[in-house]
């Protein structure tokens, strides 16, 4: 492999490719089917281009680390749309029977109204909103302090956890229960949390993509990066925040417990098996950077892969 071109542009293009391949698939049966496959197929260079030009400075430099967070959400969006034009998800009933039969009853039926209490309400809402920064802020944060070793670990793995995530929901897509089942209906539905957090689903959510939850997903490596890479107090917000998006997702009525479970399980195998395949990477806990803003300190030289 070029020493220019890294594993996390292998699988951006990968994934480009998997896309442009289904998209021709469905091409006379979906209008747009032959332009999606096409920007599939052209976009799939893209992450070798931008390794021909790694050594400029500027936006290329910009768009050279952090494109593949860019393609995270759009990526989430389309899938969407392609469950939409193409077949409708079928598999709600098998998730539905594997909750039952492993807790007994949909915790995201019974929770709230078993647990009506506003402030609770409010901090379970907090948490699932509190995801979309969780995400995105290390990342940047990383790329502010210019510890660049740290920054492309990071989003190498935020791309696997995602991508791993996507790559299931195009072979099971799963609508899940905050479209398919009844919602509560109480006095908690005047929360300001509440209010934002369904207000953007019903402004950008992506049907077919509840199984597993990305949101759990997600949140969980986050909190493994933290571990790996930042301060003590940062380390535990965010594993205080996986915790709390694991409990919400099924409290806010989002996802069966199951979902959630799927997601913890997803990333720990993802995180914990497949990035180490990838990266080649055999060495111990990589020692954390202290965040300090004030301070541009050379990158540490660790065993993580790029």
């Amino acid at each position: 492999m070029s020493p220019r071109v890294r594993t996390v542009d292998l699988l951006v293009a990968g994934y480009n490719l998997v896309l442009a391949a289904v998209w021709a698939r469905l091409a006379g049966r979906v209008g747009p089917a032959v332009w999606l496959a096409t920007a599939h197929a052209l976009a799939a260079a893209l992450p070798l281009v931008l390794a021909r030009h790694s050594g400029r400075r500027g936006l290329w430099r910009v768009a050279r680390e952090l494109y593949p967070l860019a393609g995270i959400p759009l990526f989430w969006t389309e899938l969407g749309r392609l469950h939409a034009w193409s077949v409708p998800p079928r598999y709600d009933p098998f998730v539905a029977r594997l909750d039952l039969a492993l807790f007994g009853r949909h915790l995201n039926l019974l929770w709230m109204p078993a647990m009506p209490w506003p402030a609770f309400s409010e901090l379970m809402h907090l948490f699932y909103a509190a995801y979309y920064p969780i995400i995105v802020l290390p990342p940047l944060a990383m790329w502010l302090m210019r510890r660049r070793e740290a920054l492309r670990d990071m989003i190498l793995r935020l791309t696997v956890t995602y991508l791993g995530c996507y790559l299931l929901y195009l072979l099971f897509p799963v609508i899940g229960p905050a479209e398919l089942l009844p919602h509560y209906e109480g006095t908690l539905t005047g929360g300001f949390f509440y209010h934002l957090t369904h207000a953007a689903r019903a402004a950008g959510d992506s049907l077919g993509t509840a199984f597993p939850s990305s949101h759990a997903a997600g949140a969980v490596t986050a909190a493994m990066l933290g571990w790996r890479w930042l301060s003590r107090p940062a380390r535990w917000l965010l594993t205080v925040q996986a915790v709390g998006v694991l409990l919400a997702t099924v409290y806010t009525q989002n996802h069966y417990a199951v979902d959630a479970l799927a997601g913890l399980m997803w990333a720990l195998g993802l995180q914990l098996g497949l990035v180490p395949a990838l990266t080649g990477e055999t060495g111990g806990p990589v020692p954390p950077l202290p965040i300090r803003w004030e301070t541009l300190a050379p990158e540490p030289v660790t065993g993580a892969g790029t």
